[in-house]
C-alpha cells in the first residue's frame, strides 16, 4: 500500500541522520452492536498539522512517562476515543513504519477489547471515529487508487482503502495491509 515515490525516497535517504520522534498506534478489535468483529479508525481534527483531517488509527506521540511503545498506544487510544485500558488485551506488535512528512517512527499494535466500545472522543484531536469490520478490510473491493495533492506530496494512483467513503492511505494503509495479511494467514491456517 506504499506509493512508488515513497519507496524510492526511503531507499535514497540515510535514516541514521533523521532522529525521528516516536509514536504508537492501536488496532483495537472488538465486537460491534451487530455482532461483527471490527476495529476503530478516526478522522483527525483540522488543526493545521501535517496530518490534519486524515483518517488514521488512534495513537500518538510517545511521552516521557510512557513505559513502552505499547503503553503509548494504550494511553493515546484512551485519551482520543475513550477506550478503557483495563479492558484491552495485547495481541501482537506489527512492523514499525517511518513517516517522512512528520519525521516519526510509528509502532503499531493489535489488541482486543472485551466490550462493545462507547466512544468518547477528544474533540481537540478527533473529528470522528467509526467502525471498520474485518470483513470490509479483507474485501478486495475496499482497495482503491487515489491522487494526493497537498503541501508535501503530489502523486497519482496511490493505493488506498475506502471504507464507506472514508479514504485511508499512507502509513495507516500500510499498517492495515500488514494486519490484513496476518488475518488472511489465520484464515488459511484454519482451513
Amino acid at each position: 500500500m506504499a506509493s512508488s515515490k515513497r519507496n524510492i525516497l526511503l531507499q535514497m535517504k540515510n535514516k541514521s541522520h533523521l532522529k525521528p520522534n516516536k509514536a504508537s498506534v492501536l488496532i483495537c478489535i472488538y465486537q460491534n452492536i451487530d455482532g461483527k468483529a471490527c476495529f476503530a479508525l478516526m478522522e483527525r481534527a483540522d488543526d493545521n498539522g501535517v496530518h490534519s483531517g486524515q483518517i488514521c488509527l488512534p495513537g500518538g506521540k510517545t511521552e516521557k512517562l510512557d513505559e513502552s511503545s505499547w503503553s503509548t498506544a494504550v494511553r493515546e487510544t484512551e485519551e482520543e476515543i475513550g477506550i478503557n485500558k483495563s479492558d484491552l488485551c495485547f495481541v501482537k506488535e506489527l512492523s514499525s513504519i517511518y513517516i517522512p512528512p512528520s519525521n516519526f517512527i510509528v509502532y503499531p499494535y493489535i489488541a482486543t477489547y472485551i466490550k462493545t466500545p462507547l466512544f468518547i472522543i477528544d474533540k481537540n484531536e478527533v473529528k470522528k471515529v467509526f467502525n471498520v469490520s474485518l470483513e470490509a478490510l479483507l474485501s478486495e473491493k475496499s482497495i482503491v487508487e487515489i491522487d494526493i495533492h497537498n503541501h508535501y506530496m503530489d502523486e497519482k494512483e496511490i493505493p488506498a482503502y475506502s471504507f464507506n467513503g472514508n479514504i485511508v492511505w499512507g502509513a495507516t494503509a500500510m499498517i492495515l495491509s500488514e494486519f490484513k495479511f496476518l488475518l488472511k494467514r489465520i484464515t488459511i491456517n484454519k482451513l
